[in-house]
């Protein structure tokens, strides 16, 4: 039993990280598919995640700032790499009570989080001195030739 152990050893954390990448990149493409899906001015993309001892949950919702409305909701839950994220409409409505429409403990957390992020971001767009000049048309210069 000299190589074989770490033969297997590095198989199984080759197979974990591929798995892992694999598990990461679905769960890009659904936020994606709801960002594309559901894009447009004033909204804002904010996640979270709840953890348990078996089970954990992560909730994606799409919150339309300025009438503080939650738009789209889609929920991720499972024990394995396997889950896929499905549609939470019991999440949809008025941002003030989407804690109390949370079904269970992980997704709770899950909307404290993501309610957590929301405050966050909006305080930095407050907070934001970025200044965008406005385009003016007409200011490009040719040089001509003779």
């Amino acid at each position: 039993m000299g190589w074989q152990f770490p033969a297997i050893l590095g198989g199984a954390l080759v197979v974990s990280l591929l798995l892992g990448l694999w598990q990461q990149g679905r769960y890009a493409t659904s936020v994606n598919a709801l960002v594309k899906q559901h894009h447009g001015t004033g909204r804002i993309l904010v996640t979270g995640r709840g953890t348990g001892r078996l089970r954990g949950t992560i909730v994606m919702l799409i919150i339309d700032d300025a009438a503080d409305q939650v738009v789209a909701a889609s929920k991720l839950r499972g024990t394995t790499i396997f889950a896929t994220a499905k549609d939470a409409p019991d999440l949809i409505g008025p941002v003030a009570g989407l804690a109390d429409r949370a079904s269970d403990k992980q997704t709770r957390k899950a909307v404290d989080m993501a309610l957590n992020q929301l405050s966050t971001t909006r305080n930095r767009l407050s907070e934001s001195h970025i200044v965008i000049p406005p385009k003016t048309a007409g200011t490009a210069k040719r040089k001509v030739s003779q």
